[in-house]
């Protein structure tokens, strides 16, 4: 008898040690719920130091000091903890103003235990005066390039019958622009404000870098208005030269981005003894970033070297890198723009090309071949061979076939230069019609044609709109339409000026994709809405 009782009481022992997952139900997504506040949100005549936000679950907090914007700004960030387990205590650190609402959206910044949910969208809201400020500011930040918005970006108020402005004073009232771009400023007092947007890069409330991006309106703002704002978001040129970022590329050439266009930039040796070294650049289109690739590596790195531009001295830089260059270039082929012929793009540049070491084949014969290095762009080859549309032509570039000036060559390359068969790419007819219910600018527009990465295919400037244009010969895939209104007839976009209260040029991107396939003609009819 004793022996029955024994066993099964060691097998319910052995159940209750084993681990098992446990037997939940669904998976938590519901936020954590604010049951109660004290003082109670909405409050008026707040006196106090401490503010607690009862919840209806365990809570933890994440990135307070980024995600709990209060506005107005307080002289002193607040110290932000949890309580017990659900309540949150929000002290201050310094005293209120009198007479003012304060709104402190904790929403993001607290989160559940379980899952992670956060409290979005919650605010607490409260008054040191008699009653609680109701008129707000809504619109949108774009970045002024693109025309995409512009995210997690600072947006200001300032009281504008003071005398301070966006770079020397604190804004009365601010929030961050949202994943959409939009903002919304609540709990506002009346009277007229002045609406800007900050990349604020040091984290001070004001635009007193050089390479902050700012968006302002040139006219005060009402709060309580209905107007939905559009701030253009961007980047000033610099007010004097400088180097904004240098770094050695893994093939060797040394990049150099500009704080605005550049004029003749030069590398001024402070280290080096004996030996020649000559440094070749090569521009991006805006002539604000150049790599200058060198004769030679000998001995080059942690050698110091002074940039001029126009003569005078800029800066001093040290060429450095930890990254190994690779053994063998790496050479790809693009049919030329402006003539007959192809290049081939060196991956560094060409010291000299054996024609005898390559094989140009159309079809299955073989034909001459000229191929000639670029006297001033030093990565390019140029190659005088225009294929007969449908052929096959292949180039195949055999070991030593290419000599970089660093001495590295090609291993064996195959690359295919003939002309697409006409029925395997596109076409494209866009026709421009200005927004019957706005007046529009007056131009000239300029017309763009980007790849999903922001690349301009194609680009055509109109003098006034309506216009139309079409293009042909256009790779399929998806595409989208850029306008840019063009005052200055630069054929460019021109950014703003915050100093002379200059605007960027206004630019519009269609939010639809245009989809080209190969044999097709595609139409697309874009309303444009720039307003003035």
């Amino acid at each position: 008898m004793r022996n029955a009782l024994v066993l099964p009481a060691l097998m319910l022992l052995a159940a209750c040690a084993q681990v098992r997952e446990p037997q939940g139900g669904p998976k938590d997504t519901a936020a954590p719920q604010l049951l109660r506040a004290e003082p109670p949100n909405g409050s008026t005549r707040f006196a106090g130091n401490s503010i607690v936000l009862h919840f209806d679950e365990r809570v933890q907090l994440d990135r307070v000091r980024e995600r709990l914007l209060v506005s107005p700004p307080l002289a002193k960030a607040p110290v932000v903890a949890v309580s017990r387990g659900t309540d949150v205590v929000i002290t201050l650190a310094a005293p209120l103003a009198p007479n003012t609402t304060y709104s402190f959206p904790i929403g993001e910044a607290v989160k559940d235990l379980s899952e992670g949910n956060t409290a979005a969208g919650l605010t607490y809201v409260v008054s040191t005066g008699d009653h609680v400020d109701s008129l707000s500011i809504s619109g949108v930040v774009h970045d002024a390039f693109t025309g995409l918005p512009a995210p997690e970006v600072l947006v200001l108020l300032h009281d504008a019958t003071d005398t301070g402005d966006v770079r020397t004073a604190p804004p009365a009232y601010f929030t961050r622009s949202g994943t959409d771009g939009s903002f919304r400023i609540g709990h506002l007092r009346n009277g007229p404000m002045r609406l800007s947007a900050l990349k604020d890069l040091n984290g001070n409330f004001r635009y007193d870098l050089p390479n902050e991006e700012i968006a302002f309106l040139g006219e005060a703002v009402q709060p309580g208005d209905s107007t939905g704002h559009r701030l253009a978001l961007f980047r000033p040129v610099a007010a004097s030269q400088y180097v904004v970022a240098a770094s050695v590329l893994e093939e060797r050439g040394w990049q150099l981005a500009m704080a605005r266009r550049a004029g003749n930039l030069e590398l001024h040796p402070l280290d080096r003894q004996g030996g020649r070294l000559a440094w070749w650049p090569e521009w991006n289109r805006g002539r604000d970033t150049v790599v200058f690739w060198p004769s030679d590596t000998t001995l080059l790195l942690g050698q110091r070297f002074v940039v001029s531009e126009d003569g005078q001295p800029l800066d001093t830089l040290m060429y450095r890198t930890n990254r190994a260059m690779p053994f063998n270039l790496v050479l790809t082929a693009l049919p030329n723009t402006l003539e007959a012929g192809w290049r081939i793009i060196s991956s560094r540049p060409v010291a000299s090309v054996d024609s005898a070491r390559a094989v140009l084949k159309v079809d299955t014969a073989v034909v001459p071949l000229a191929a000639l290095p670029d006297d001033s762009a030093r990565r390019v080859i140029h190659v005088a061979f225009q294929a007969t549309a449908g052929k096959e032509a292949t180039l195949v570039l055999y070991p030593k076939a290419v000599m970089a000036v660093m001495g590295a060559t090609n291993d064996t390359t195959t690359l295919r230069l003939g002309t697409p068969d006409p029925r395997t790419l596109g076409k494209l007819t866009v026709e421009l019609i200005p927004d019957t219910g706005i007046v529009l600018p007056p131009g000239p527009f300029v017309l763009q044609l980007l790849t999903g990465a922001g690349n301009v295919v194609r680009e055509r400037s109109m003098a006034a709109l309506p216009d139309s244009v079409y293009w042909t010969g256009l790779t399929p895939g998806n595409y989208r339409l850029k306008v840019i209104q063009d005052r200055n007839g630069d054929g460019r976009w021109t950014t703003g000026a915050f100093d002379r209260q200059q605007q960027p040029e206004a630019v519009l991107q269609d939010p639809e994709p245009v989809t080209v396939r190969a044999g097709w003609v595609v139409r697309r009819s874009w309303q444009v809405a720039i307003k003035p």
